[in-house]
């Protein structure tokens, strides 16, 4: 790798490269990746700094180094499962919601009261000043962490949240029980870089690459009460949508 002018360590570089080659299923599970003298020739830079970059790969649970058998990349069978297709409906987005809770563990990491950040109540249509309860929770895949969620919701339905509850419910079922009623959900998916919180919860170093699902809930008078902001790391998360040409209809490009 021609060395340029950079701030970012070339190992750091190397790793970036090597985690994104991972991601998109460039080396098999079952067949080791290159070894560090191979990577070494390859990337044209010393042992020293491939090691460096595999340490990280390792750190993040990407690889498995074992003496004497090589470096294996970590089977993603059962994460990629919860990569479905996802209904553009309210039932199929609950349903999708339910499968997730009942393969992944919660950690709650803190329930108040108190402000929310200007984007929250811009749209949850609040003034900046309004106390709002505040719910983030880690869930875990295969004692991963797999996203950090935070929930805002209005405090005459966040105010009956339990810790106890958030452990082993999903939200959705306890806005349910506290009498809320959803009738529209408007969801956003945007790439994101994590925050020293994020990396924190997410076991992630600062600035690795996240995606940011936020779902603003409305109920049965259209007006917003529950905010989630969802942060998954890239290489553990996928969002596909299916779609199908209507009956009867045919499409056309305008001139």
């Amino acid at each position: 790798m021609a060395e340029i002018h950079s701030p970012t360590p070339l190992y750091h570089r190397i790793y970036a490269v090597m985690r994104e080659r991972i991601i998109k299923g460039y080396y098999p599970s079952d067949v080791a990746v290159p070894s560090e003298a191979e990577l070494s020739e390859s990337f044209s830079v010393s042992r020293i700094t491939i090691r460096k970059a595999m340490e990280m790969l390792t750190a993040e649970g990407l690889v498995t180094r074992t003496r004497g058998r090589g470096t294996f990349v970590n089977d993603r069978t059962k994460e990629n499962k919860l990569n479905r297709a996802v209904v553009s409906n309210i039932n199929g987005l609950f349903s999708y919601l339910n499968a997730v809770g009942q393969s992944t563990r919660l950690k709650v990491i803190s329930l108040d009261l108190g402000e929310a950040p200007p984007r929250i109540c811009a749209q949850m249509g609040v003034s900046p000043t309004t106390p709002l309860v505040r719910a983030v929770r880690v869930r875990f895949l295969d004692k991963r962490p797999y996203s950090l969620s935070i929930a805002y919701l209005l405090p005459e339905i966040g105010q009956t949240l339990k810790r106890q509850d958030l452990a082993t419910t999903n939200m959705i079922d306890l806005v349910h029980e506290a009498g809320a009623t959803v009738e529209q959900v408007e969801q956003t998916l945007t790439a994101t870089l994590a925050d020293d919180y994020a990396a924190k919860h997410l076991e992630i170093p600062v600035g690795a690459p996240l995606m940011l699902v936020n779902r603003l809930f409305f109920n049965a008078d259209l007006k917003p009460f529950y905010v989630a902001e969802i942060f998954y790391c890239a290489d553990r998360y996928e969002y596909r949508v299916s779609l199908k040409r209507e009956d009867g209809k045919d499409f056309s490009l305008g001139n």
